[in-house]
């Protein structure tokens, strides 16, 4: 089979300078799948440790300007970020696991459907495309459950704030709501990572129609590594946003308890109304994984 690289979103248009910057990444993609074609070729030829080298280290910087392209999982991530309380190790942990999540369905998929099923190349992107509708219903889910949850006052001290209550009653239940929410976004970063990169998946490919596996796999992780690289800087730039505004409204005012609910309510709105344009999308169009 030929690798060939996907092609830039249908459509995409964005204001300058972030145009021209999204272009000079495609083309730098197309330009390292090339490379990694090639590079490809030479391993299957009997090329030694070089190029294998060679195509993992294309595979990471091909993750890292894969990441900057449009693409739901840093909004989902940086809504989470820019509108919740986080910390920094749990942020950089739930965007390095997006990544991985998102390589492994990439393996499983060419796994169970080229591996298995012994599936032609077309019909492995057909049916692994599906998977992009399972995220965004996990996505949508979890934006509708963060919602509820934000409404009910859950989102900020681990209970209902309707009525009133002893202040000291938040340390009890503090430890209770950080694994709640810990979980939450384990489970969004998940659902984030379900749907695989179509690059991941042509990579494997060709590896799987030359006994190669391995060095698919090598790759597949390698670009996820790259991937998370990415996702993390824009979540915790997104985590910043939010920390620079708790610094100048006192969390413990009225206004600041108004304005944290406020922030929940948008990012879980702006979660469960992506997941429902991209379900939508893919209900009324079919899948379609282009990147």
């Amino acid at each position: 089979m030929s690798l060939v690289p996907p092609p830039a979103p249908a459509g995409f248009m964005l204001p300058e300078p972030l145009r021209s910057l999204a272009e000079w990444g495609f083309a730098l993609q197309r330009s390292l799948t090339a490379d990694m074609r090639e590079q490809l070729v030479l391993i299957r030829d009997g090329g030694g440790w070089e190029p294998v080298a060679a195509i993992i280290f294309a595979a990471f910087l091909y993750g890292v300007f894969h990441a900057i392209g449009p693409g739901h999982g840093k909004v989902v991530i940086g809504s989470w970020f820019a509108t919740r309380r986080a910390r920094v190790a749990h942020g950089l942990a739930a965007c390095f696991l997006s990544a991985m999540v998102q390589g492994a369905s990439a393996i499983a998929a060419v796994v169970l459907l080229a591996g298995a099923f012994a599936l032609a190349p077309r019909q492995v992107m057909a049916q692994a495309a599906w998977l992009e509708a399972g995220s965004y219903a996990l996505i949508t889910a979890m934006g509708a459950w963060m919602l509820i949850q934000t409404l009910r006052g859950r989102a900020s001290c681990g209970h209902d704030h309707s009525h009133d209550h002893d202040p000291s009653c938040c340390g009890h239940h503090h430890q209770h709501h950080q694994t709640e929410e810990k979980r939450t976004l384990w489970a969004m970063a998940t659902a984030v990572g379900f749907r695989p990169c179509s690059g991941a998946i042509l990579v494997l490919l060709f590896c799987v129609a030359n006994s190669m596996l391995w060095v698919g796999v090598a790759a597949t992780f390698a670009m996820a590594l790259g991937v998370g690289l990415t996702v993390s800087g824009i979540g915790l730039s997104a985590l910043g946003l939010n920390r620079l505004l708790e610094r100048r409204v006192s969390q413990d005012s009225r206004m600041g308890r108004l304005l944290r609910r406020i922030l929940g309510l948008a990012g879980a709105g702006a979660i469960l109304m992506l997941g429902l344009i991209l379900l939508l999308g893919v209900i009324q169009h079919g899948p379609a994984l282009t990147g």
